[in-house]
């Protein structure tokens, strides 16, 4: 019992280091969609300064292709990082089914320790009870 109860601990240890995984990924999602958000925002403050500046006008294409560039690589990684995320997930789930077997193994354990218990507990309260009879038995006869 004490090997399924190390199992068990252990299990649940897995379980919060996935979930503390899950954590950081979506975290790290979080901040890659908010560089893109931000990467946007510049860009649209650029082209707004390229219509009224000659100069800033004739260096937009490159910039824009720069930035286009940046973009999908953080779209990537985005991607990345779901892909992982996903994976983690599933550790996840399948880590909780090991976990819930365990601890019904544990149960099932602990409910035959307990009958057998009781069924000895039985089988004394019946021997008390037949050894009763037989002392009545014999003093009435």
């Amino acid at each position: 019992m004490n090997g399924l109860n190390q199992l068990l601990r252990l299990q649940k240890w897995t379980l919060d280091e996935k979930r503390r995984q899950a954590a950081d990924l979506v975290a790290l999602i979080e901040r890659l969609q908010s560089d893109i958000a931000k990467l946007d925002e510049e860009v649209a403050r650029e082209i707004e300064v390229a219509r009224t500046d000659l100069e800033a006008s004739r260096h937009l294409p490159p910039y824009r292709d720069m930035m286009a560039k940046r973009r999908e690589r953080l779209e990537q990684s985005v991607a990345d990082v779901t892909l992982e995320l996903d994976r983690v997930r599933e550790e996840i789930a399948e880590t909780y089914g090991d976990i819930k077997k365990t601890e019904q193994t544990i149960e099932n354990r602990l409910e035959r320790k307990r009958q057998a218990v009781a069924k000895r507990e039985q089988a004394e309260t019946d021997e008390m009870g037949l050894e009763q009879h037989r002392r009545k038995t014999k003093r009435e006869s």
